[in-house]
């Protein structure tokens, strides 16, 4: 039977959060002014932003899995964890906004 042993991976989802956190960056650079209406929406700058948080989640697991690949699952969990953790973050500070 497959066993997932969650104290061997926690130093992988640690890493792989902060991964995550990391790939949020380049979307939230985008994102943000556009949110402070200190410019417009553009959809090219948009798709840069995420196409740049996109290559920094890809490039993480691609060195992962090259060199720690039995730690891999825990990584992408850790990644997964990090980036939606930052969404939700941006979708609380929106909902708590006041104009």
């Amino acid at each position: 039977m497959f066993e997932f042993d969650y104290a061997h991976h926690i130093p992988s989802i640690v890493a792989g959060v902060v991964v995550g956190l990391l790939a949020f960056a380049p979307l939230l650079v985008a994102l943000v002014p556009v949110l402070r209406r200190q410019r417009e929406a553009n959809m090219t700058v948009g798709f840069m932003g995420v196409f740049a948080s996109f290559l920094v989640l890809f490039l993480g697991v691609i060195v992962t899995y090259l060199l720690a690949r039995p730690v891999l699952v825990g990584f992408a969990a850790g990644e997964i964890i990090g980036f939606f953790l930052c969404w939700l973050a941006v979708a609380i500070a929106l909902m708590l906004k006041k104009d």
